[in-house]
Parts: C-alpha cells; structure tokens; sequence
C-alpha cells in the first residue's frame, strides 16, 4: 500500500487547518510537515496509519516550537 501525492496532500491540509484552530505558530506548521515528509520517505506507510502520523508530527513539532504547547 503505497501513499500518493493526494493523500500527502489531504494529511498537510488537515494539519494546516487544525494549526490555524490552536492558534499555532507557522514554524510550528512546516516542522510538520517537514517530519511527515521524512517519514514517509524513509518508511513505508498504509493509509490507514497515515493520520496517526500527521498527529505524531504535529505533537513533535508543537513541542519543539511552541512556547506554549
């Protein structure tokens, strides 16, 4: 099962509108994204699993980048 540009696409926009609803910092919102492209690049992902990714990424990113996480 192999992830295509459409559902790499669907995960970044969902991770774009729930950054915009917290209130988050946009470094905040490229850290993910950055991490969700290097993890599926290095790892091979079902679909299913993709949004668990998208929540870790997002978890990691806040975490790393927000003052208040």
């Amino acid at each position: 099962p192999s992830i295509v540009p459409k559902h790499r696409d669907m995960l970044v926009k969902w991770i774009t509108d729930t950054s915009l609803k917290l209130r988050l910092m946009t470094e905040t919102i490229f850290l993910a994204v950055n991490i969700v492209d290097r993890v599926i690049s290095l790892v091979r992902i079902s679909r299913r699993k993709l949004p668990l990714v998208g929540v870790a990424a997002l978890l990691i990113a806040s975490k790393f980048e927000e003052t208040y996480p």
